[in-house]
């Protein structure tokens, strides 16, 4: 008898766990190559780099994730072989040296290979992180000067100028025709954060009264937002109409209006896939940023939601911070995860970042506890 009730309890529970965990349930996690962060070290030579981006993917699915967030284009360099774009500084510590292999063909054949999707991920409109980097010659801002503005020491494409929008869409028509990715994945890298206080660093005034129509500034700008994340939606499904193309906004609808872009505008529009909100705060803030809170004002849009994870707070740095001390402990994170599995129109969450969630403690922990 005791034999049987053990049993009994051990499909229960296994029920409830499938119930919690849904079976087609998007489990993602981004690669940030940016200054390597994930990956490369750019210290090590192609074969060492090569090797550890075969094993990370490898690690990520052994952890239980089932799609890769490759970040391929972070400041208009490329992580694989581009006709476009120089290739990235962050392989070889040099802009435009050519490493001995692709990195993107590598990561699309491990992922695959261990029955994972991929999306390349591209920052949109950042040229790059300080306006002081060694750029190599061919570098969009030699190019073309004339579509990058500087702020604040950063530099940015204008989204302002249409031809932007047509560079964007060449990126990606060239990614999506010559590798085997799943989707295309772009973060919010969109106007500068502050623009909308003070735009006095920002001069696009012979651009807006060339293409402004009649609309305010605010308007024109949101639309120019919206021409970009629709032209590169239009350009992912001519070239291969299965593939998916998605967004990942600031956690905050608020947050991410402030970069003049608005993600109910895109689904009403029914130019994205869907969306990964980086809803980076703490279940238990007790203020308008709490997580569950935020996860409300993603409800409703009509497509398919992906919840931003902030694996990176479990940190010191962070979670000595009263409002996020709830990220000292592991369980922060399930609580969260069951939340979404729990609301409707989320089907799944992305962790920000890979190296993060590979350390050991935290592998193990998401394997037995949350996948």
């Amino acid at each position: 008898m005791k034999s049987l009730r053990g049993i009994l309890t051990a499909l229960l529970f296994f029920c409830l766990t499938a119930a919690a965990a849904p079976r087609n349930e998007l489990r993602g996690a981004w690669i940030a190559t940016v200054e390597g962060l994930d990956w490369p070290d750019k210290e090590l030579n192609h074969f060492a780099q090569r090797s550890n981006l075969i094993k990370m993917i490898e690690q990520l699915a052994k952890t239980g994730c089932n799609t890769v967030f490759f970040q391929v284009v972070s400041e208009m360099d490329a992580m694989y072989s581009s006709d476009l774009l120089p290739w990235s500084r962050h392989l070889t510590g040099v802009e435009g040296i050519a490493p001995y292999f692709d990195p993107l063909a590598i990561a699309t054949l491990a992922a695959h290979e261990h029955g994972m999707k991929i999306h390349a991920w591209i920052n949109p409109l950042r040229v790059s992180r300080s306006d002081t980097i060694t750029r190599a010659s061919d570098c969009i801002k030699f190019i073309h000067p004339e579509w990058v503005k500087d702020y604040k020491g950063k530099e940015y494409l204008d989204p302002g100028n249409p031809e932007v929008a047509r560079f964007l869409s060449e990126i990606t028509r060239e990614i999506m025709e010559r590798y085997d990715v799943d989707g295309l994945h772009i973060d919010d890298y969109f106007y500068p954060d502050g623009l909308q206080d003070d735009d006095s660093l920002w001069d696009d005034a012979v651009l807006y009264k060339e293409y402004g129509g009649g609309r305010s500034l605010k308007e024109w700008r949101f639309s120019n937002i919206d021409r970009v994340v629709k032209t590169l939606y239009e350009t992912v499904h001519a070239v291969r109409p299965d593939a998916e193309f998605g967004v990942s906004p600031a956690g905050r609808i608020a947050n991410t209006s402030r970069l003049y872009a608005d993600p109910r505008r895109w689904a009403r529009g029914g130019y994205v896939d869907y969306l990964v909100p980086q809803i980076y705060w703490s279940m238990d803030r007790g203020d308008f940023a709490a997580f569950p809170r935020v996860l409300k004002e993603w409800q409703g849009l009509g497509v398919d939601i992906y919840v931003g994870i902030a694996a990176y707070k479990h940190d010191p740095f962070y979670y000595r911070r009263k409002k996020e001390a709830g990220y000292r402990n592991f369980l922060e994170f399930k609580r969260e995860i069951d939340l979404c599995r729990s609301t409707k129109g989320v089907f799944g969450h992305v962790w920000f970042r890979t190296q993060y969630i590979l350390k050991d403690d935290f592998r193990r922990y998401i394997r037995n506890n949350i996948y």
